[in-house]
C-alpha cells in the first residue's frame, strides 16, 4: 500500500506504557491533571500552615538584640569596605599617574 512516504512503523500511534504520563491519551485524559494539580496545592498549604505553627517565634527582646546586632555589623563592614577601597583607589591613582 501507498503511505505517503512513510513507512508503517511511522503511522503506528506510540503511548507511554506508564498510564499516567502526559496529556490527553484515553488512558489518562488531561482534564484529570488539573484536578491532581489543585489537589496537591491544597496538600503544599495545609502543610505549610502544619509546619508555621511548629515555629519558635522570637520574642520582642530578642528581636530588638538580633536587629542592632545586624545593623552594627553592617556598619563595620561597610566601613571596611570603604576603607580597602578608598586604599586601592590610592595605590591605582599612584600607579598611573
Amino acid at each position: 500500500p501507498l503511505f505517503l512516504g512513510r513507512s508503517v512503523a511511522q503511522l503506528v500511534e506510540h503511548r507511554s506504557p506508564k498510564p499516567t504520563v502526559a496529556g490527553s491519551s484515553p488512558a489518562w485524559p488531561a482534564i484529570f491533571i488539573n484536578f491532581t494539580m489543585f489537589g496537591k496545592i491544597g496538600q503544599f498549604i495545609g502543610e505549610v500552615r502544619v509546619e508555621m505553627g511548629k515555629v519558635t517565634w522570637p520574642t520582642r527582646d530578642e528581636l530588638k538584640s538580633s536587629t542592632t546586632v545586624v545593623l552594627i555589623l553592617s556598619l563595620v563592614l561597610a566601613g571596611f569596605i570603604y576603607i580597602v577601597d578608598t586604599i586601592l583607589a590610592n595605590i591605582m591613582e599612584f600607579i598611573l599617574i
